[in-house]
């Protein structure tokens, strides 16, 4: 651990009459308190007045934060570091009688040479939503990850970094939960982080349970989480599989335990592998969740079916996906008929497209179906919008494009109508065939869209919305140490998602 020191005393006098006494203080600052932030630093300070303390990160892209606390020993984290940099933090302490600004020099490491090489494309800051660049980042380490997300600023300066290497297993998603805190989460336990690297909770669930791909805070706190439940069987030609990635559950932190669980082979077809390419037991392979607060219903992306609707009492509401090959559901598919949940893809007028569009095999200009899609979300006009990555298009492997797309879902007539999409007209230059995310952004409605791996790299890019105005672009390009293999697994590096986040503490 690296410790850096530094003492100042400065006398302040006030002409009242008489002179105001002085304000003295002392500054201890110590870099990555906690061993997993690098570019984080903690600053203790002793004044001989309680006091109220300001920092601010000196460079192209400034980080400043003022603290509210008034003390004579204070602990003032500081977040937004440069890396192998002497960083000139200038330091603000004040009170009803002196102020005092001075600057704090706090030198840091060169970043590790697993980070991808940043370039900047377009930034039209004017346009943009306020706040940094979030990648919740994972590096390729021989048939596993090792998850290290980053905060990069506009001019391609990685700003804060998460080392989460103990873990030894992939951990996602990363996201800030309304109480400021970090959520990471992997196999069966959650944590809680502040951004100094502080483990504020931990939990540990149901080891039969294993957390894949997302989790969604709700407005009560809990978390609605996709999981993999242990022994668990599908019935497939005739033979008892294990299956993968099939279950939700709700966890209440409070409590500290799981409240409520949802089967998504009970309400689906499990034989079904038209876009199943790789194991039968992985027949959904769930990766994404949105929840409809005004109706409590849940929206789940199934990569290897397509995107359903979920009531909180587990019935099934629709399907979106193409018609085709739609049987019983239930594990032994004993159960109901899932055709008749099939939503009908239909023009703006509200006419059908043609049977061959209905099942997949063509795409007009102004329609698609999602083909291994991720990260949906329900937007503030209740319309769904999803990273839509073009996995298996037409039941084809032409790998020509991914897209942002956004559907309205009409429930009593059973239609859908696309109503907008970004990405079709970059073609392979934004095609990603795995992980990948999109969001409205909350204060400039802009869309921020990230193809999470293209040959080796990854891109975010915000368009403003519905105009489709490119207004920022970043190009990651992933170093994969540890690459051998293409496409596999564990071999090659990969961003799962980013955010637009405002660097504090």
């Amino acid at each position: 651990m690296i410790r850096i020191y530094f003492v100042a005393n400065l006398f302040l006098f006030i002409s009242f009459g008489c002179s105001e006494p002085k304000l003295e203080y002392s500054v201890k600052a110590t870099l990555d308190p906690n061993g997993i932030a690098p570019l984080t630093a903690l600053l203790e300070i002793t004044t001989n007045q309680p006091s109220k303390a300001s920092i601010k990160v000196l460079g192209d892209s400034p980080m400043e934060q003022s603290f509210v606390e008034f003390s004579d020993s204070l602990q003032v984290p500081v977040v937004g570091l440069y890396p192998d940099r002497k960083n000139k933090v200038l330091l603000t302490l004040s009170n009803e009688t002196a102020t005092i600004t001075d600057t704090v020099f706090i030198t840091t490491k060169k970043l590790p040479n697993y980070f991808p090489r940043i370039e900047i494309n377009k930034l039209d800051r004017a346009r943009m939503e306020p706040g940094m660049h979030l990648c919740d980042m994972h590096y390729a380490k021989q048939g596993t990850y090792d998850s290290r997300p980053f905060i990069f600023d506009d001019q391609g300066q990685v700003r804060w970094y998460l080392n989460l290497d103990f873990f030894g297993d992939i951990l996602w998603p990363i996201q800030r939960l309304k109480n400021g805190a970090l959520l990471v989460a992997g196999r069966n336990e959650i944590y809680e982080y502040d951004m100094l690297g502080n483990v504020l909770s931990h939990f540990v669930i149901d080891e039969k349970y294993r957390i894949h791909h997302d989790i969604v805070e709700l407005p009560g706190g809990d978390l609605l989480m996709a999981v993999r439940k242990g022994g668990e069987y599908i019935l497939i030609d005739g033979k008892r599989q294990e299956s993968l990635n099939d279950f939700i559950i709700l966890f209440n932190p409070v409590l500290g335990k799981i409240t409520k669980e949802w089967d998504l082979a009970k309400n689906l077809d499990v034989k079904r592998h038209d876009l199943n390419h790789l194991t039968k037991s992985d027949w959904l392979h769930m990766n994404g969740l949105a929840f409809n607060e005004k109706d409590s219903t849940i929206i789940v992306s199934g990569k290897n079916q397509g995107l359903v609707k979920i009531s909180w009492d587990d019935e099934l509401k629709w399907i979106l996906g193409p018609k085709i090959n739609w049987g019983k559901a239930g594990r032994d598919s004993k159960g109901f008929e899932t055709k008749k949940f099939l939503l009908t893809g239909v023009d703006n007028e509200g006419n059908p497209y043609p049977d061959m569009v209905q099942i997949g095999n063509e795409s007009p200009s102004d329609f698609d179906f999602p083909w291994g899609q991720h990260a949906p979300e329900i937007l503030p006009n209740g319309n769904i919008m999803l990273f839509d990555n073009g996995w298996s298009r037409n039941f084809q492997f032409k790998g020509t494009y991914s897209r942002a797309v956004e559907y309205k879902i009409n429930e009593e007539d059973g239609t859908v109508s696309q109503v907008w999409q970004y990405g079709k007209e970059r073609g392979t230059d934004t095609f990603s065939l795995l992980i990948s995310d999109v969001d409205m952004l909350p204060k400039t409605q802009n869309i921020l869209f990230t193809p999470g791996f293209i040959n080796n790299n990854g891109k975010i890019i915000e368009v403003t919305y519905p105009q489709g105005d490119e207004v920022f672009e970043a190009t990651l390009y992933f170093s994969t140490l540890n690459g051998k293999r293409i496409l596999a697994w564990g071999e090659l590096d990969i961003m799962y998602r980013s955010e637009r986040f405002e660097l504090k503490y």
